[in-house]
């Protein structure tokens, strides 16, 4: 039976956060049962489209803020996608910390979820401040509500928050390890990032050497606490990396509903209008969704490829480099790369000049 993974794109929030690229908007009570009758409508036309027998080996329900979600839209979600779930399948439910009780996850427990993801950020009272999150205070209650009601738990930590001292990193790194999660992600905040408005100039107060800096420490002290680092962003205990953030670097199909949502199936890629209003009238009069495909040369397929394997622990095929040999033995001098067998795998330093090196080993071809 065929295995096509599902992404739930839930883009409502109570607040914008600062460093926040995704597609989200405010969230509307009064407009959320309309936005799941489009998702499932949505969702019945995807099935209708595979046209043959099917499981989700694993679900994600990401924004936005799926937890803002009532009990009545996390029913009919639920309910519409139970027919086609892999027994046993992963499904990750991302929350934010002001969100969660004890109530609320059990009622997640409830409805199959299997894995927190916690978007903890920071336990700095002023980078929370910069990000527009909540207080350490909120975050060391949710942090141990978690861990206490599910085994697979993953934090979300940011990197190179403006203005804070040189210390905080150390101090949000000894809180959260308090609690030992089985999963962290962790991203470096960028220069320039795409944002629908930076108001507060967040982005141009971003050091990318500080940031650069936090995330070689990070690796350090959490390869120290026995978290294998299986991709550029994201660490877990043995047997704990997230088999749906896999299904995206192996290439594998997957099909995500919900506004901004993309897809990969039958080699191809496709994205909704990142707009709530016309992905709500467009599904409506479709009776479909509301892509838009993305066509790639050959040439830009096999730079992906090359991308994907790169960014992950598992490297890339020695064979499928067409580069002078000199060039990459280069980067092993330069300690950004490595040989395991006959793979090439990026070190740390390696993962932060990630495009860099891919530019390098596809254009000395």
């Amino acid at each position: 039976m065929r295995s096509i993974s599902l992404y739930v794109h839930v883009p409502f929030c109570r607040r914008r956060c600062s460093y926040c690229t995704f597609y989200h908007v405010p969230h509307i009570a009064d407009f959320e049962s309309r936005f799941v009758d489009a998702l499932l409508t949505e969702l019945e036309a995807a099935v209708r489209e595979i046209d043959s027998a099917f499981q989700f080996p694993t679900v994600f329900f990401g924004g936005g803020t799926p937890s803002v979600l009532n009990p009545e839209s996390l029913d009919r979600i639920f309910n519409a996608m139970d027919p086609y779930l892999k027994r046993g399948a992963e499904i990750t439910f991302e929350t934010n910390p002001e969100d969660v009780t004890s109530a609320l996850l059990d009622d997640l427990k409830a409805r199959g979820v299997n894995r927190l993801s916690l978007g903890v950020q920071s336990m700095d009272v002023k980078g929370l401040r910069r990000l527009g999150r909540c207080t350490p205070k909120v975050n060391d209650r949710a942090m141990g509500l978690a861990v206490s009601h599910f085994d697979n738990v993953s934090f979300d930590l940011l990197l190179g928050i403006p203005d804070v001292s040189p210390e905080a990193l150390e101090g949000t790194l000894e809180c959260v390890l308090v609690y030992m999660p089985q999963h962290f992600s962790v991203y470096c905040l960028e220069p320039g990032g795409v944002m629908q408005r930076d108001v507060e100039g967040f982005f141009d107060a971003v050091d990318p050497e500080r940031s650069a800096d936090e995330y070689l420490h990070v690796c350090a002290a959490l390869r120290e606490e026995r978290y294998g680092h299986y991709e550029v962003s994201n660490f877990a205990m043995p047997g704990y990396a997230s088999e749906h953030n896999r299904v995206y670097w192996c290439g594998a199909d997957y099909i995500g509903i919900g506004p901004g949502a993309h897809s990969f199936l039958d080699g191809e890629r496709f994205c909704n209008v990142p707009s709530i209003e016309q992905y709500v009238a467009g599904t409506q009069e479709t009776r479909g969704g509301t892509r838009r495909y993305e066509g790639r040369s050959e040439e830009e397929r096999i730079l992906e490829g090359a991308m994907l394997g790169l960014r992950t622990s598992a490297g890339l095929s020695l064979e499928r480099l067409s580069c002078e040999r000199s060039v990459v033995d280069d980067l092993v001098i330069r300690r950004l790369a490595r040989f395991e067998a006959d793979r090439l795998v990026l070190t740390d330093r390696g993962f932060l000049l990630l495009d860099e090196i891919l530019l390098r080993i596809t254009r000395a071809a």
